[in-house]
């Protein structure tokens, strides 16, 4: 017998969350069914096979905690779905916001073609990804024991608060003593946790240095390593976060718009509010970014120049090194897109 959704275009919005998806399924002209269920990709696969057989699905859900995997699972199955970005569903300015609403915008605003779709990653790239979070957030706890340790030293007023904090130092902060033994308990702890996050942070970065290897993004990795001020765990995380493919940015404005470093003006009568547009993209990305241009700067002329012409026509060196960081980022475009070397002094 045949299907009366044989050949029919039938949207799925999926609003996901950790404990339940609520589904709404419509054609282009009428909603069909909104529900909620178990976050089960398979169950959700046999509801739609079983009620809408032969009909052409197109999914869609909200890039959010729970990742690509629900992605994974039907593309691999041939199926039409996308991810997209939270920020760019249309909004009606309504008060109110449930799951349903949410659900239901999603499949309305799919079944007109107003949502962007996320370029999902290939699974290795996004491993890679996770391995910079884990450096990351090993990183910001290096930090935080270090603001520990200076705290509590500034607090008992002990001479070596105002030491660099190096191997030497650590030596000495091993032999201190407090009043109490069990402070002084915890203290060592805090140090030893010091010494493992550290050796952590080394294994990680080994890891990283391995993807420089591969020989598709090694290439790439080693143009960029070119560049002055550039680091072999910085290049990865360049080529891992933005060359991870070639082709993915049109031009190097799409590639500084999509990292935040695009200039914008917001103006209303009289009132003219200058600040970045974009940042599509890794927030975290365009402040490493920046972190660069303040090395890259000082080792690169043709950045020197930019630097001082914004500073001096601004007065600000924010924007200054913002204007620095966009064109350091015209200029690995350009050696990673382009294929082209790296030259100190050259004008992006």
């Amino acid at each position: 017998m045949k299907s009366c959704f044989e050949n029919k275009d039938i949207y799925v919005g999926i609003d996901v969350h950790k404990k339940r998806w609520v589904v709404t399924v419509r054609t282009y002209d009428l909603e069909l069914k909104t529900f909620s269920m178990q976050p089960v990709a398979e169950e959700l696969e046999k509801f739609l096979v079983a009620n809408y057989k032969e009909a052409l699905l197109h999914i869609v859900y909200e890039c959010c905690f729970s990742g690509f995997w629900i992605y994974d699972y039907f593309h691999q199955k041939s199926y039409d779905i996308i991810v997209t970005p939270t920020n760019r569903i249309y909004r009606d300015g309504s008060v109110v916001k449930t799951d349903k609403i949410d659900s239901r915008k999603l499949a309305f605003q799919h079944s007109r073609g107003l949502l962007r779709e996320v370029k999902v990653p290939e699974i290795k790239i996004r491993e890679y990804r996770s391995l910079f979070r884990i450096y990351d957030k090993e990183k910001m706890r290096q930090g935080q024991i270090l603001r520990q340790v200076r705290s509590i030293l500034e607090a008992k007023n002990h001479p070596l608060k105002w030491d660099k904090w190096n191997k030497e130092m650590l030596e000495k902060l091993r032999a201190v003593k407090f009043q109490e033994e069990i402070f002084n308990k915890k203290f060592r702890s805090l140090l030893s946790e010091y010494d493992y996050v550290k050796e952590q942070i080394r294994d990680t970065e080994k890891r990283i240095e391995e993807i420089s290897e591969e020989e598709e993004l090694g290439k790439r990795i080693k143009r960029i390593e070119k560049i002055n001020g550039i680091g072999t765990v910085s290049a990865v995380r360049l080529v891992v976060y933005l060359f991870d493919k070639k082709g993915r940015f049109e031009s190097g404005e799409k590639l500084v718009h999509y990292v935040g470093l695009t200039p914008g003006e917001h103006s209303s009568g009289e009132e003219i509010i200058r600040q970045r547009t974009g940042l599509v993209g890794n927030k975290q990305l365009r402040s490493i970014i920046i972190q660069l241009a303040w090395v890259a700067v000082r080792k690169d002329g043709s950045l020197l120049d930019k630097f001082e012409r914004v500073y001096k026509k601004s007065g600000s060196k924010q924007k200054a090194i913002v204007a620095v960081a966009r064109k350091l980022m015209m200029k690995v475009y350009a050696i990673t897109e382009k294929e082209e070397e790296y030259e100190i002094n050259r004008a992006a």
